[in-house]
């Protein structure tokens, strides 16, 4: 974290009055320069050294006053955790007493949402921050945590149980900026647009960090302003109107997202691209179809690979050095190996552990993703270690790899693939069309870029989305397989019948 405020301080001196936020809230634009910055950071300081505070909570829409808190709380040390606005009130009770934070920062409308969570006890409420619309909520630990070294929590989740508070110490934090500014350096310096929701660690540091660093301007927007119109619904249009607006030169984007870009392509739509050099995508598998098409149409899509437990990036494809299909080289921060298993391990840049679980520090991390890396060193992602479908046949599948070619289908919105044990592949498809015939034929059409072991040969329609709120999809996007096909195991089971 020291290049960045250094790199800060830098810009204030020789760039006093350059943009450095650009934040609009739907009723008020404000620009912050560097020197302003600079400025905010240091009284946002003294206000949690006079609160004593050492583990903050930041609970608000992308904003401004969400960065100028969490760089405020970096330079001191201090320990913050983000609240993902999708979070359930259980499981921001759970992030809250897990991690032992003691204040959450907050936007004076959303403080409501905490006040009435009934899991939580708020001890003193909307406390005034020396910056505009912003407060504090002191809450009543339930217990001391030891944090470690910990500059950063974030909480990730598997298929089942709480969320997992990652601990990233400021060389964790550090390392990921360094390496994307080193390889990156390239570049020209861009305004970047926060597209992802701040709390999401990919966001805050490959987006915001990084943008920073290398000399651009960080614009926000509340989310519902840039297309989230729930966890499982995203308006393209809403966000290229933004892009435009803005004349972002860089972005970042889920699979999804780059799906729905793809899909919705016409000469408008590369007219309102037009600023952007970078358009990150990340955060899943992308469909290999889906970034040929990008890169026919002239969209600068780079898919990159990461994990919170290696403080997001590990490896991303550039202008210069990309390979499609593949998720890029690894870059200079971090060394990637493939075990005898095929499994994917990160070496160099593990996280300090997860919360309650810091007493061995780690040397790798085992990803649980499995891959391979080609003669020229691009990485390439094929599935999951524990998510391997065997066929009745004797064939190992992954079904995040048939997966991501049905989902490049504008028929299918998501899907999710079994077959455990079976002759063939079956899957749930949750689609926004009621013609079965147009369903089967997105189908047939996928399938003919798979070998026959691997096409889905039956399938059954979800009755709604998956989403974190009926269980069914994790809140980092990824599906809840065993909960899918518990939910959906009788018609599954007739399938085969």
């Amino acid at each position: 974290m020291h290049t960045i405020f250094k790199a800060l301080a830098k810009r204030a001196i020789h760039f006093p009055e350059q943009k450095a936020l650009i934040s609009n809230n739907g009723h008020t634009k404000t620009i912050i320069t560097n020197q302003q910055l600079l400025y905010h950071i240091s009284t946002i300081g003294s206000f949690f050294k006079q609160e004593k505070v050492q583990c903050i909570g930041l609970f608000m829409d992308n904003c401004a006053q969400w960065i100028m808190c969490d760089l405020a709380a970096a330079k001191l040390g201090i320990t913050l955790v983000p609240i993902p606005l999708f979070f359930t009130a259980t499981q921001v009770e759970h992030l809250i007493s897990s991690s032992g934070v003691e204040v959450i920062i907050t936007q004076p409308l959303m403080s409501g949402i905490l006040q009435g969570n009934p899991l939580l006890t708020i001890e003193n409420s909307n406390i005034p921050l020396p910056i505009e619309n912003t407060v504090m909520l002191r809450v009543k630990l339930s217990k001391a945590v030891d944090l470690a070294n910990s500059l950063k929590v974030t909480y990730t989740s598997g298929s089942t149980g709480d969320p997992k508070g990652v601990c990233l110490s400021a060389e964790n934090i550090g390392a990921v900026c360094d390496g994307l500014h080193l390889a990156m350096s390239s570049m020209a310096i861009t305004n970047h647009l926060c597209v992802l929701p701040l709390a999401t660690l990919l966001e805050n540091i490959a987006g915001v960090y990084v943008c920073l660093l290398h000399g651009g301007a960080v614009i926000t927007e509340p989310l519902m302003a840039l297309g989230f119109l729930s966890n499982a619904e995203f308006n393209i249009y809403k966000l290229l109107e933004k892009i435009e607006l803005y004349q972002a030169g860089s972005i970042i984007l889920l699979p999804q997202m780059l799906t729905l870009l793809v899909h919705s392509f016409n000469d408008k739509v590369l007219n309102q691209c037009a600023s952007l050099q970078c358009i990150a995508v990340g955060g899943g598998k992308s469909s290999t179809a889906i970034l040929q098409q990008a890169n026919l149409q002239g969209l600068p899509v780079f898919e990159g690979y990461g994990l919170s437990e290696c403080g997001s990036v590990v490896s991303l494809n550039l202008p210069n050095q990309q390979k499609i299909g593949s998720v890029g080289k690894a870059l200079p921060h971090v060394s990637v190996c493939i075990a005898e298993d095929g499994e994917i391990i990160i070496e160099n840049q593990a996280m300090l552990g997860y919360l309650g679980e810091l007493e061995q520090p780690l040397e790798c991390i085992n990803t649980g993703d499995l891959g391979h890396i080609d003669e020229d060193g691009y990485i390439f992602v094929t599935g999951r270690k524990s998510n391997i479908i065997v066929s009745s046949f004797g064939r190992n599948i992954s079904p995040e790899w048939v997966e991501a070619n049905l989902s490049s289908s504008a028929v299918i919105a998501q899907i999710a693939v079994f077959g455990e044990a079976r002759p063939s592949l079956s899957a749930v498809i949750f689609s926004l069309s009621n013609s079965i015939i147009e369903i089967n034929k997105a189908i047939d059409e996928c399938n003919k870029f798979l070998p026959d072991y691997a096409q889905i040969r039956q399938w059954v329609k979800a009755v709604e989305p998956f989403t974190p709120n009926n269980n069914l999809l994790t809140n980092n996007g990824r599906l809840k397989r065993l909960n899918i096909e518990q939910d959906y195991q009788t018609q599954l089971a007739a399938l085969y019948s």
